[in-house]
């Protein structure tokens, strides 16, 4: 009777690419001063600027330095995904979403916008163009 073991023997390039797997879906949840950013699934998707990822982190409340650090990851979970949730210190402190041309942005403490990549603000509580 054939071990366990020999029975699911993985070759080196099955073993590789379960390897490669496991760091990509790592990669999908960026980590890093108690900040998370967490792709969501969403039914549109939209390539951003980085004037537009700039714009709606900082309606959001995030400081240039978050936004540095972090920008890339809310860009690419929205180009991606279509919509990213941004834990701090594990807390939910915003939900970004695509809908066709906009973006909406929910956060705990500054509320509600919506913001269009073509036009700018839509609706807002705090900011205008």
């Amino acid at each position: 009777m054939n071990s366990i073991r020999q029975k699911y023997k993985l070759s080196a390039a099955m073993r590789l690419s379960l390897f490669i797997m496991a760091l990509s879906l790592a990669g999908c949840a960026y980590t890093n001063s108690g900040i998370v950013v967490e792709p969501l699934n969403s039914q549109s998707v939209l390539n951003l600027s980085a004037d537009n990822v700039v714009d709606i982190m900082r309606a959001a409340g995030f400081s240039d330095e978050q936004i540095i650090e972090h920008g890339m990851a809310v860009r690419n979970g929205l180009a991606q995904a279509g919509a990213v949730r941004i834990f701090v210190n594990g807390r939910v402190e915003a939900i970004f979403a695509v809908k066709d041309q906009d973006i909406y942005i929910s956060t705990e403490l500054r509320g509600l916008f919506i913001y269009n990549i073509n036009t700018g603000w839509v609706t807002n509580n705090r900011m205008s163009r």
